[in-house]
C-alpha cells in the first residue's frame, strides 16, 4: 500500500551522508568520463520539476542515461553497498534514468533542492537514495561545492574525481554556483516501496 513521500524519522539515517572513494581503477574512471564526454553533443538545458527550465534555480546541461546501460551498473554498485551498511532502507530499482551533469562556467549552478519524486517506472515506488558521481577534480573547477542541509546544519563536500557521495533524496541539497572551469558528474536515483 502506498503512503505518503515521506521518509521515517531516524536522524541518524537522515543527516548523514555516505561517501564512496571508489578505488575504481585509472582505465575504468577514465573509460567512464570519455563515455560521458561522448554524451556531450546531445547535452541539452536541465530542467526542474519535470520539464520546466528555470535558471534562476538551475543552470547546467544534461544527458539522460538508461538504466540498462554499464554505468548505471555501476553507480547500483554504490548505492547498494551504502544502503546494505548503512542506510538499510527497502530498495528495488532505479527511479529515473541516470543524468550525466555539466556545469559549465561562471553561474552555473542548482539552487537548495530535494529529490523526492514518486518513481518513474514503478507505481507506487519512491526515490529514496540520491547518489552523485564526481568526474572532474577538485582543480578543474572553483565553486561548485555540493552542498547539504540536515537537521538544521550545512555541510560543504569538495570531493576527488571518482567519489561517490549517497545520501537520502529527502535532503535538501545544492550545488553552489561556479566561478569558472567545468564540473562534470552522474547523478541518480535508487527508489522503493513508499515509506510505511
Amino acid at each position: 500500500m502506498f503512503t505518503e513521500n515521506k521518509p521515517p524519522e531516524d536522524p541518524d539515517k537522515l543527516t548523514k551522508i555516505y561517501t564512496i572513494p571508489s578505488g575504481l581503477p585509472g582505465e575504468i574512471l577514465d573509460s567512464l568520463c570519455k563515455q560521458c564526454e561522448s554524451f556531450e553533443e546531445t547535452l541539452k538545458p536541465s530542467m526542474v520539476k519535470g520539464d520546466i527550465v528555470n535558471e534562476s534555480a538551475r543552470i547546467s546541461k544534461t544527458h539522460w542515461i538508461h538504466t540498462d546501460h554499464w554505468i548505471a551498473a555501476v553507480m547500483a554498485h554504490f548505492v547498494r553497498e551504502a544502503n546494505n551498511n548503512f542506510f538499510k532502507f527497502d530498495l528495488t530499482c532505479w527511479s529515473e534514468k541516470i543524468q550525466y551533469t555539466v556545469y559549465g562556467g561562471k553561474g552555473s549552478k542548482y539552487c537548495w533542492h530535494q529529490d523526492t519524486l514518486a518513481s518513474a517506472y514503478r507505481e507506487n515506488e519512491v526515490r529514496k537514495l540520491s547518489i552523485s558521481l564526481l568526474l572532474s577534480d577538485p582543480e578543474d573547477y572553483e565553486g561548485g561545492e555540493f552542498q547539504l542541509l540536515s537537521a538544521g546544519q550545512m555541510s560543504s563536500y569538495r570531493v576527488s574525481k571518482g567519489t561517490a557521495i549517497v545520501f537520502p533524496s529527502s535532503v535538501v541539497h545544492r550545488v553552489r554556483p561556479l566561478k569558472s572551469g567545468i564540473r562534470r558528474s552522474l547523478v541518480g536515483w535508487y527508489g522503493g516501496p513508499g515509506w510505511r
